[in-house]
């Protein structure tokens, strides 16, 4: 018989141990992806990012017979405003299990470690007013089939290139750094990579009038500043490339991030997206930067086969699971 997990809050004297965890995970997956950072392979260092989150999330650890740590997992909800631009990518009301905030024992058993954790979470956020019944995790490709396991499919990848060129031919198309002058075409076509999300099958909620003056504001932000390069074909195309975004352990040092990337329907195929990529390793290279991270929605047939056709290897998964709202009014009373 499988041995019965006890799931408690992780106190303080279990942070440390909880580092431990999630610095041999880290050092397995530097194995698979050397260009990760390699600082977080130390204990200490892996407990400092533990302690973070927890402080902002509710964390819970899975003792076995012995009083061992084989797991923990931490969550927050996150309830982003309607009209920012934060909306446009997240669900209404969600929580987020961060991949800094869990990890299982090596030769622990990852399915039932995660699934009594994930149990004593989703109940707490079931009870709360209002339910939570939409739930992301952040989880490294070893343990997506315990995720799977339990009800959670991927939703996004996260991947992570080094700056080595892309096909020299995609140089024979203009590509020129926007001004705030361009702020109306960077508008028009980032609001092309919206529309493009809310078809099927990606089917992401449309919310282009609701978020607009957000989504403007940070837009001229980007074109003001030195640090981030928003980058046009034309009228056709776009990329925003800049700060690095995304949890310590996946972000390679010296990263930059590209977030909004947009062609146009009627210049597809012609080698513009190639072309402001090759761009944008330039731009990398001009500021310093040591490697590319992004973003892409697994329901994304373009992105799921243009990033890693580029040399983007997703090392980072965000898995979801929905819970039938239902559930939230109709259960079972006492007998």
């Amino acid at each position: 018989m499988a041995e019965r997990l006890r799931i408690v809050p992780l106190t303080d004297d279990l942070v440390h141990d909880a580092g431990r965890l999630v610095a041999e995970r880290h050092r397995d997956e530097r194995a698979r992806h050397p260009i990760l950072t390699a600082r977080l392979e130390d204990t200490a260092e892996a407990a400092q990012l533990v302690a973070a989150t927890c402080s902002y999330s509710t964390a819970l650890a899975a003792l076995d017979g012995e009083d061992r740590l084989a797991g923990f997992l931490s969550s927050w909800t996150n309830v982003p405003q309607p009209t920012s631009t934060a909306a446009r990518f997240s669900p209404v009301r969600s929580s987020m299990f961060v991949v800094q905030g869990h990890a299982v024992r090596a030769h622990a058993d990852p399915y039932r470690t995660y699934q009594a954790l994930f149990a004593a979470h989703a109940q707490r956020l079931l009870d709360d007013d209002p339910p939570c019944t939409d739930h992301v995790a952040h989880v490294p490709a070893p343990a997506l089939d315990a995720w799977a396991d339990f009800g959670f499919g991927r939703a996004h990848a996260f991947a992570v290139r080094d700056l080595a060129p892309v096909d020299a031919h995609a140089r024979d198309i203009e590509i020129r750094q926007a001004t705030p002058d361009d702020l109306d075409l960077v508008e028009a076509l980032v609001d092309e990579e919206s529309r493009y999300h809310a078809t099927s099958p990606i089917l992401r909620p449309y919310l282009g009038e609701q978020t607009r003056d957000a989504l403007r504001a940070e837009l001229l932000a980007s074109l003001e500043d030195e640090q981030t390069g928003v980058l046009l074909a034309g009228d056709v195309g776009v990329l925003r490339i800049g700060r690095p975004f995304g949890s310590p352990l996946y972000v390679p040092d010296g990263a930059a991030y590209i977030s909004e990337t947009a062609v146009v329907p009627s210049a597809r195929n012609r080698g513009i997206g190639t072309a402001l990529l090759a761009r944008a390793i330039d731009w990398a290279h001009e500021h310093e930067h040591r490697a590319l991270v992004l973003h892409y929605a697994t329901t994304n047939v373009l992105s799921s086969s243009f990033w890693p056709g580029q040399g983007f290897t997703p090392v980072l998964w965000h898995v979801r699971r929905t819970l039938d709202d239902r559930i939230t009014t109709m259960r079972p009373t006492a007998p």
